[in-house]
Order: structure tokens, then C-alpha cells, then sequence
């Protein structure tokens, strides 16, 4: 309510009703005032009132069409709706004549196992097509015999677990035979049925649909408990085995043993025929029969591994064999006698550790773990061993000849070199740029099982049949057969560097005219390394490179400076200039 300022609402109203004329009054005032419009003044105003009137009628009418529009829309999206689901239940009606039902061995799950070796015929409700647990299902359904018409879902699912439970339980499968008579129980196969499956189907059946749910069940478990049976039955097969045995023989006063593969022979016998027998137990769970007993076939078993399969597992891919000294003549000066017998020693005792090596796929090596620390307490001889630019005894030595020899025959069969190094002076017993060195905890030899099978070394020693004198090193490398592939090796000299001047030390203990070579000379070489693969005879795969280094090393000449004294009439001057000799293959001491 408006109210003027300052002036009370109740003196308001008496004023104006003081000064309000009496109705007759105000009625002859507003007729007068009407009385005073023009012609023209009332056919404006009556123009203007049907402009408002249309207005209105035109608004009327367009709220009405859009009513309309709105109830036609709602009608079309209903009518699809219903054509829709009409279609969902003429396929769900189509698959009504057999259903899959799940009821796992423990009741409180009836779902089918997850499992890569289920049964083909197990089968596993969609979720999608999983009704709500308030959904009821038509009047007069039945599964397998029990009544779910007019029953909710979850309803359903009470009443039918207790029968599928009874179904499991009474499973007994009986196989008889003169070798055995054994019976499967629901776990021995994994019988199950698709609750959700079943029920799924039910809620989409016409009223009075007979359900029938098959119970399935679980292949790999199946086969488990027939393979178990199966190594019941007598005389079953037996597969071939591989086994490695030694030769022993005599080289000299060593006796030593040459490994070898041994082969035996698998044998036939009998087993259950598999295929046949899961064929009859799935038959019979189609067909809702639960207990049954049968006479299984047998059939001949032959080994799953022959010994034309172990030949090819242990096929020899590779083998390299390296020369040594092992003794002397009667005319061998005793300080290279005693070097040989020394080097002998420690190959014959290298050899006998690394005799047979077997290596699984992905694998590693290592020589210098195998063999253990090298020192005399544990019974290694010492020899001379390469040392910078000279040699000098060491326990051990020559054992590098046994690393040697196996990095070549490796590689000949394209075995992964994980670690190596070669020597710092050329070995005479093998090419230039093919040596692997050892050195107790500092140099080592490693290599890895980079085949998709075993692989096998055989380490032995063997007298030389051109020198009574000589003995052989031999690494065989066995494997799986490789058909159509080998390996070759190549060497490409970089540079080389000829020694040619002598180096001269001078020794003031020492006679003049006193001399002596306590250094041989050594060319220097960069040498490069490869191993090829051929696949074909013209496309080779370099698998393997190494690049060795060898410095050059001049010989060293030792010279006494010290004054001769002058001899008298019966003593022999004791600086003594020695004859020089000529050094001959049986002075030659091979190499290190």
C-alpha cells in the first residue's frame, strides 16, 4: 500500500471520502465525459480492441499446435520402443530348444570358469542379457523340470540352485577296463551350468516353455584326471633318453676322458584314447545323462621323444682343436722341457674342469668362475704366461690355450661372445686376431646360451698323429640343428708394423763383449675379426666383429760394459763371452 508522507493513513481516508461525490454524481460525470468523445476517438479505440482480441486468438492457437506436435512425438517414440522390444523377444523365443546353464562345484557361484581349456561346448551368459532380480518370469516355465513360471528372477535362482547341486553331486562316470576301473566325479571333470544363462533365457520364454539346461564342463581338468589314468595303464610308452658317457684313455702319462652322447631307445605301449573318451562324456552331459559306465578304447602309445629327435637336438653345429708341446727329446734343454710339462699340466687340468659344459637357453659362462682362483695351493703348475711385452711365470699358464680354443669353436657356431679380450702379443697356436686370454680376477672369458635350445661343449684332449711330442685341444659344440645355416670366419689385416730396431741395454756387472737377448721381437697388427652367417651362398649376415691391437715390441739386448781383466798363464777369464747358437724347432719354446 502506497501512503502519501506525513499524512495518516486513517485522516487520508476520512479526507477523501469527505470530498467523494455521491455515486449518482460520478456516474452523470462519467457519462458526460463520454458524452465529450468524438466519432473519431471511438472508432480508434474500437479499431484497437480487435487488434488485441486477434492477438490473443492467434497465441491460443499457436500453443495449441505445439500441444499437438508434442503429444504426435511422444506417441512415434513409443511405438518404437515397443517395435524394438517386440524383435528382442522374437530372437530370445528362437534360441528357446536348448540352453547352457552354469552351476560351479561349490554352490554359492554358478558361473563358468575362466579358464583357457574350457570345454567348446561351455557356454557363458551375456551380461547384457542378465534380467534385473525383480523380473518375473512367465506363467507356467520350467528348467530342467523345475517350475520358475510367476517366480521373480531372483526367485528363480534360489529354487534352481538346489537342483543344479543335486545334478552335480551325481555325477559318476565310470571307465572300466581290463587296465583299470576308475569313476570321475564333478570336480574330476569341472562340471558347472550358467545360472545366469539359464535364467536369462527363462525370462524371455512364452508362458509354458520347457527350458532345458545342459550341464557342461571344464577341459583342462578333464584332461588332467585322464592323463592321470593314463599313466595307470601297463606297459604305457616309455620316450628315449639322452645320457652323456666317457671314453678314458692314455696320452703320454695323463689319462683322460673323452665325453660322448648316449642314446636309448623309447618303447610303444598303451594309452587311452583320449579324443574318443571326452567325446562319450560329452555326449552323455548333452543329453542329461549324469551316471554312465563304459569300456574306454586303448590304443598303441609311442614315445612322444625319439632318439631321431634327441639326434637332432644334439646335432654338432661346431668343433676347433689348437697344437701343443707336451715334452721333449732327450736332447730338449731342461728349462723348455720343464716349461712344457708345466703348460701340459695346467691344459690337462683346465680341460678336465671344462670336460662337458650344458647351457639352457639364455644361460651365461664364465671360465674364470669355472675354474676358480688359479694358484698353486689348489694345485696349478707354474709356467710362463704372456705379461706386457715379455712373459714370466705364473700359475696356471697355458691355461689360455683351453680359452682360446673354445671362443673359436663358439663362434663357428654362432654363439653369443659376451666378454673377451686377446692377448698382448700373438699366440702362435691359433690365427692372428682369434685369442681370448684369462687372467685370474682381472681377465675373463663369458659367454651366453643365445640359442632357443640346449647346447652342449665337450672339452677333451687327444694325441697328435703326426708327432709323438704334441698333444690336441678339441671343443665340440653341440645343439639343436640348424638346417641350411653356417658360419664362416674371416680376418682383415688394418695396419702392421715391423720390428726392426733392436733395443740395447747396457749391464756394468757384466764382461765387455758380454751379450745376451732377454726379449724377442714382436711385428705389431690391428687385425679385424667376423663371423658371417650364410643363410644362402650369396647374402651372408655379419654376426660378429672384433678389432685387436698388437703392439709392436723390439727385441732387447743386454751388453756388459765391466773392463776384462787380463787373464794369467793358468786362469780362464770368468766374463767368458758364451758361443751363440742357433735356436731349432726343438729349442723353440711354442706359445704362451
Amino acid at each position: 500500500m502506497y501512503t502519501r508522507k506525513n499524512v495518516p493513513e486513517k485522516a487520508t481516508s476520512k479526507t477523501a471520502s469527505s470530498k467523494r461525490p455521491a455515486d449518482s454524481t460520478a456516474r452523470s460525470s462519467s457519462s458526460a465525459r463520454t458524452a465529450e468523445l468524438t466519432e473519431e476517438e471511438k472508432a480508434r479505440r474500437a479499431a484497437a480492441a480487435r487488434k488485441r482480441a486477434a492477438a490473443r486468438r492467434k497465441e491460443q492457437e499457436r500453443k495449441r499446435q505445439k500441444r499437438i506436435f508434442l503429444l504426435a512425438a511422444g506417441m512415434f517414440l513409443t511405438a518404437v520402443v515397443v517395435l524394438v522390444w517386440a524383435v528382442v523377444l522374437m530372437v530370445k523365443r528362437s534360441r528357446l530348444d536348448v540352453v547352457a546353464v552354469d552351476a560351479s562345484p561349490d554352490a554359492t557361484a554358478y558361473t563358468a570358469p575362466a579358464q583357457a581349456g574350457s570345454s567348446p561346448t561351455s557356454q557363458t551368459s551375456d551380461p547384457g542379457s542378465i534380467p534385473p532380480a525383480s523380473s518375473v518370469i512367465p506363467r507356467g516355465v520350467t528348467v530342467n523340470g523345475v517350475t520358475v513360471g510367476d517366480l521373480t528372477v531372483d526367485q528363480a535362482r534360489s529354487a534352481l540352485t538346489q537342483s543344479f547341486e543335486n545334478d552335480l553331486n551325481s555325477v559318476a562316470i565310470t571307465l572300466k577296463n581290463e587296465y583299470f576301473n576308475a569313476t570321475l566325479n564333478r570336480n574330476d571333470i569341472g562340471a558347472y551350468f550358467d545360472m545366469d544363462a539359464a535364467l536369462a533365457t527363462a525370462a524371455a520364454s512364452a508362458s509354458d516353455a520347457q527350458v532345458k539346461a545342459t550341464m557342461l564342463y571344464d577341459k583342462e581338468t578333464l584332461m588332467q584326471a585322464l592323463a592321470a589314468l593314463n599313466d595307470k595303464v601297463p606297459g604305457h610308452a616309455t620316450n628315449a633318453t639322452l645320457s652323456i658317457d666317457y671314453d678314458s684313455y692314455t696320452v703320454g702319462k695323463t689319462t683322460y676322458q673323452k665325453p660322448k652322447f648316449v642314446y636309448t631307445d623309447g618303447t610303444n605301449g598303451m594309452q587311452l584314447d583320449t579324443v574318443a573318451v571326452v567325446s562319450q562324456i560329452e555326449y552323455a552331459l548333452q543329453s542329461g545323462t549324469y551316471q554312465l559306465s563304459f569300456s574306454p578304447n586303448v590304443t598303441v602309445s609311442e614315445p612322444a621323444v625319439t632318439v631321431e629327435s634327441l639326434k637332432k637336438a644334439t646335432t654338432k653345429l661346431s668343433s676347433f682343436y689348437t697344437l701343443y708341446y707336451f715334452t721333449g727329446t732327450s736332447s730338449t734343454a731342461k728349462d723348455i722341457l720343464e716349461t712344457r710339462q708345466g703348460r701340459d699340466a695346467n691344459i690337462s687340468k683346465g680341460v678336465g674342469i671344462m670336460n662337458v659344459i650344458t647351457l639352457k637357453p639364455g644361460e651365461s659362462f664364465s671360465f674364470n668362475k669355472k675354474t676358480g682362483d688359479r694358484t698353486e695351493k689348489k694345485g696349478w703348475a707354474m709356467a710362463p704366461a704372456i705379461y706386457g711385452k715379455d712373459h714370466r711365470p705364473e700359475a696356471g699358464g697355458g691355461i689360455c690355450q683351453v680359452s682360446t680354443t673354445m671362443y673359436n669353436a663358439l663362434l663357428r657356431a654362432g654363439v653369443e661372445i659376451t666378454y673377451h679380450r686377446p692377448h698382448t702379443i700373438p699366440s702362435d697356436y691359433v690365427d692372428l686376431g682369434w685369442d681370448a686370454t684369462v687372467d685370474s680376477n682381472h681377465i675373463d672369458f663369458k659367454f651366453k646360451n643365445n640359442k632357443k635350445d640346449t647346447i652342449y661343449l665337450f672339452v677333451y684332449i687327444t694325441k697328435n698323429k703326426d708327432s709323438a711330442r704334441k698333444k690336441e685341444i678339441h671343443v665340440d659344440v653341440y645343439g639343436m640343428e640348424e638346417p641350411g645355416i653356417t658360419y664362416k670366419t674371416r680376418t682383415e689385416l688394418l695396419s702392421e708394423d715391423k720390428a726392426v730396431n733392436p733395443e740395447i741395454k747396457y749391464d756394468k756387472k757384466q764382461y765387455e763383449g758380454y751379450q745376451e737377448k732377454t726379449r724377442e721381437s714382436h711385428d705389431g697388427y690391428v687385425v679385424a675379426t667376423y663371423v658371417d652367417m650364410y643363410t644362402d651362398k650369396k647374402n651372408p649376415q655379419t654376426i660378429y666383429s672384433y678389432t685387436a691391437s698388437y703392439d709392436k715390441i723390439e727385441e732387447l739386448w743386454i751388453y756388459g760394459t765391466k773392463p776384462t781383466p787380463t787373464p794369467g798363464p793358468t786362469k780362464t777369464p770368468k766374463g767368458a763371452i758364451p758361443p751363440k747358437t742357433t735356436p731349432t724347432a726343438e729349442s723353440y719354446v711354442p706359445g704362451y
